[in-house]
C-alpha cells in the first residue's frame, strides 16, 4: 500500500521533471537567439535580419511556450497535489514567480511578433525602420528578466520545498 508521504513524493518528483523540461526548454531558446545576435554582429543587413526573425519566431512556439507552459502545470501540480494553493510562504512564492513568468511570456511573444512583423516590411522595403532596434532591445530585455524569474523559481522550489 502507498502511503501519503509516497504519493507527496511523486508529486514532487513529477514538479521537479516538468519544471526542469520547461527550464531547458525556456534556456535553449535564449542560447539560440544569443548565438543568433552573436553571428549577425553589430550592423546586420535587412536580409539578415529577416531570417533572424523567422528563426526567432519559429523557436518561439517551439520552445518558449512550450517550456512556460511546463512551468505552469508543474506549478499548478505542486500546489494541488503536494502543498495546495496558498498554503505555505514559499509555495505562495512560486505561484507568485509564475505568474509573473506567464505574464512576462506574454509580453515577449507580443513584443517578437512586433519585431518579427517590422523585419518583414523592412525586407519588403529593403530599408531599415529605427523602430525595430527599439522593440527588438525591449524583448532581448524581457527576455533576460524572464530567464532570472525562473531561474529564481525553480531554486525556491527546489532548495525551499524539499520533501
Amino acid at each position: 500500500m502507498e502511503t501519503k508521504t509516497n504519493k507527496n513524493v511523486f508529486w514532487y518528483k513529477t514538479y521537479h521533471l516538468l519544471s526542469i523540461l520547461g527550464f531547458i526548454l525556456c534556456l535553449g531558446s535564449i542560447f539560440s537567439f544569443v548565438v543568433m545576435n552573436i553571428a549577425l554582429g553589430e550592423s546586420p543587413s535587412v536580409d539578415s535580419i529577416y531570417w533572424q526573425r523567422l528563426f526567432v519566431s519559429k523557436i518561439t512556439f517551439v520552445l518558449i511556450i512550450p517550456g512556460i507552459c511546463l512551468f505552469l502545470v508543474a506549478a499548478i501540480f505542486l500546489s494541488w497535489r503536494y502543498y495546495g494553493f496558498f498554503s505555505n510562504v514559499w509555495v505562495l512564492l512560486v505561484q507568485l514567480l509564475v505568474v509573473l513568468v506567464v505574464v512576462n511570456s506574454i509580453n515577449i511573444v507580443l513584443l517578437a511578433e512586433k519585431a518579427t512583423a517590422i523585419a518583414i516590411h523592412q525586407k519588403e522595403i529593403m530599408q531599415s525602420i529605427p523602430e525595430y532596434i527599439k522593440i527588438k532591445s525591449r524583448e532581448d530585455i524581457f527576455g533576460g528578466i524572464n530567464m532570472l524569474i525562473l531561474l529564481a523559481t525553480l531554486m525556491v522550489s527546489f532548495y525551499k520545498l524539499k520533501k
